[in-house]
């Protein structure tokens, strides 16, 4: 078990790692959410303790296709998303994201996979990683959302002329690391 840099990290068995660098809660996320065919807004403020920084964020989705039209003022991007669900099979999110602003205009591509429904989300970032994201009801109003990654050990697959026989090994270890815990209040 060890404590550095703000980064609690215990090991629970020889195999399994537990990490935090949370602070309860990280940020606090004030949101508004108004419906008007067919898009739904929301807009709000995130205020993050460790940073004693505000941001100001805002996204509406549309009806039409089904996506996410986000405005990131801070980061000064226009981004779209679009979940599509494959029955019986897997989810991916399709991502575009260009800034604007500047003579820079490169937008960005990328597929995601995904795992869970809107308060649980599941993101690959890696062949053996994954960021999971889950908001818990707290009350209507509250929900603690926990940011976090798990990564997987990897089978080594090994095979022996000598003696003509394939075996699998372990390559790290299964870790877990709990990043954030906000707060949301819904008004």
């Amino acid at each position: 078990m060890g404590e550095r840099n703000d980064v609690f990290t215990t090991k629970l068995t020889p195999n399994l790692q537990f990490s935090s660098t949370v602070k309860i809660p990280n940020s606090i996320k004030v949101r508004k959410k108004v419906e008007v065919w067919p898009v739904k807004f929301s807009a709000g403020l995130d205020y993050n303790f460790a940073r004693d920084k505000l941001r100001w964020v805002a996204s509406c989705k549309e009806k039409l296709f089904d996506g996410r039209i986000s405005l990131d003022l801070n980061a000064k991007t226009i981004n779209y998303s679009k979940n599509v669900v494959i029955e019986g099979g897997p989810s991916f999110c399709l991502q575009a994201q260009c800034p604007y602003g500047g003579s820079n205009l490169a937008p960005t591509f990328g597929i995601n996979f995904l795992s869970g429904n809107g308060s649980r989300r599941v993101m690959s970032v890696g062949s053996n990683s994954f960021d999971l994201r889950t908001k818990i009801p707290i009350s209507r109003r509250v929900r603690a959302e926990v940011c976090g990654n798990v990564k997987l050990p990897m089978l080594a697959p090994q095979y022996s002329v000598a003696s003509n026989t394939l075996s699998l090994s372990e390559d790290g270890m299964f870790e877990i690391h709990v990043a954030e815990v906000n707060a949301i209040l819904y008004v």
